[in-house]
């Protein structure tokens, strides 16, 4: 099973200080399967099972994006990839990519 590419990472709260992201199926599966072992969450379980899916051909990875940002932000550990990564927003311009 090859890992499918988000066409844009998610970041998820992980600890106080700690944020992980979350940029394919495998990224994914490995958060999911952390998250599964210590909670019964069905949205996760659902998601995780949604992974595997895909990486069969069976989904579109879309159906991953949409549902992980989902549970994470049911979970309450979403973050906005602008406040992460605040470097993203300086090198881009209406939209588009800017030379430095």
């Amino acid at each position: 099973m090859n890992a499918v590419d988000f066409a844009s990472p998610l970041f998820v709260r992980t600890s106080r200080s700690l944020v992980q992201e979350i940029a394919s199926t495998a990224d994914a599966i490995d958060f999911l399967l952390g998250w599964t072992e210590t909670r019964h969450d069905i949205l996760a379980e659902t998601v995780l099972r949604a992974c595997y899916d895909v990486q069969l051909g069976r989904k579109p990875v879309s159906v991953v994006e949409k549902g992980f940002s989902q549970f994470a932000r049911r979970a309450g550990i979403l973050e906005d990839s602008i406040k992460v990564m605040p470097w993203i927003a300086a090198g881009r311009q209406n939209g588009r990519n800017v030379p430095a």
